[in-house]
């Protein structure tokens, strides 16, 4: 289980913090957190990285409406191991009851976008996963992750608007993960790797709740849909024992317009009890462009790249919609209604291909 200190930045290995740090220019220990409105009129991401060996704390917010998204990136040094600090140029976050209770914040910025919330869970966090994927003795990856999820509350403000953010009306997730990975700190091609390691060409992140579970699953496969890799988990909420539980299996029906245009999730998952899940993700109005926060590279940055004592830097993209602008392709996060019997609820989608 993770303790109070593992929600902090401050990890220094794969395992726990009696550990000495890896010398991988790529370690990292970041936060994405991203909140959904169940209507889907809106979705916040921000996240903050760590980069101990690279002496770098870098961030991004994301603020996306179904015609616009918002994007600041921020970086800067890190000062006699300020790494507790989470704070990067205009972007914010603290840890207000470990485990338990964030705030986040946007400070006045040149892209117009501000916010403060706080995100209260409403589960127990997943017991952290560990990754790991090796090629010919080179680690391609390792890392641990947990995920959570709760609601939130507080106010957004885009162009003199301002959205008040209510518990009963906005969703949130929260993503937790420290160790080596690709795409952080040095740019390489890792192709033959991901090939050679039979990793899979694609690859589907989902984090979604509702009132009895929240459901969390990553799986790589290839492009015709032949698994290659899979990690799912389960936790009920504690007036179903607030447990957790493996997820062994999924039977996933995806439904797309032309040019790969996501529009529905119908998936079974079984569980290790025997128990099978119908559930039901209906893409909403919005959609999250991770390459506004530097996801693949944007701007010849990636993650944990040195840029000075500080650098803040962003932009709008009016659509976001990457058929009629282009350089918003990549890694998107789809926000999705989700549904399993006579339940309702939100959550994300994540796929880095199609619309």
């Amino acid at each position: 289980m993770p303790t109070r200190l593992d929600d902090a930045l401050i990890h220094q290995n794969y395992g726990t913090l009696e550990q000495v740090v890896d010398t991988d220019p790529r370690w990292f220990d970041r936060f994405y957190f991203d909140l959904q409105a169940i209507d889907g009129s809106l979705s916040i991401a921000q996240g903050i990285g760590v980069y101990p060996n690279m002496g770098v704390m870098d961030g991004f917010s994301l603020f996306c409406l179904p015609d616009k998204q918002v994007n600041v990136r921020a970086s800067r040094e890190l000062v006699n191991g300020n790494r507790d600090e989470m704070d990067v140029g205009p972007i914010h976050a603290e840890i207000l009851v470990p485990m338990k209770s964030w705030r986040f914040w946007l400070e006045e910025n040149a892209q117009g976008a501000t916010y403060d919330f706080t995100y209260t869970s409403d589960f127990k966090a997943l017991d952290p996963l560990r990754l790991i994927s090796d090629f010919e003795g080179r680690r391609v990856w390792d890392w641990t992750h947990f995920g959570h999820v709760g609601r939130v509350e507080g106010w957004a403000k885009l162009d003199g608007k301002t959205y008040e953010l209510k518990p009963d009306t906005h969703y949130a997730i929260r993503d937790r993960s420290w160790g080596v990975r690709p795409g952080v700190a040095v740019i390489e091609d890792t192709t033959a790797w991901f090939r050679q390691a039979n990793w899979g060409t694609r690859y589907n992140w989902c984090c979604v709740q509702l009132e009895s579970f929240y459901l969390w699953y990553f799986l790589a496969h290839e492009t015709d849909g032949t698994p290659r890799y899979f990690e799912g988990l389960i936790r009920w909420a504690d007036s179903h024992g607030g447990h957790q539980e493996k997820v062994v299996k999924l039977d996933r029906k995806l439904d797309f317009a032309e040019g790969e245009h996501f529009l529905n999730a119908a998936v079974d998952v079984h569980l290790l009890s025997g128990k099978v899940l119908h559930v039901n993700m209906k893409r909403l109005d919005t959609s999250i462009r991770l390459r506004g926060g530097n996801y693949g590279g944007y701007k010849g940055l990636i993650h944990g790249m040195k840029q000075g004592p500080l650098a803040i830097d962003g932009e709008r993209w009016e659509p976001a919609d990457n058929r009629v602008l282009p350089v918003t392709a990549g890694i998107t996060e789809h926000v999705v209604e989700v549904t399993c019997g006579d339940e309702r609820g939100c959550g994300i989608f994540e796929i880095p291909y199609g619309s």
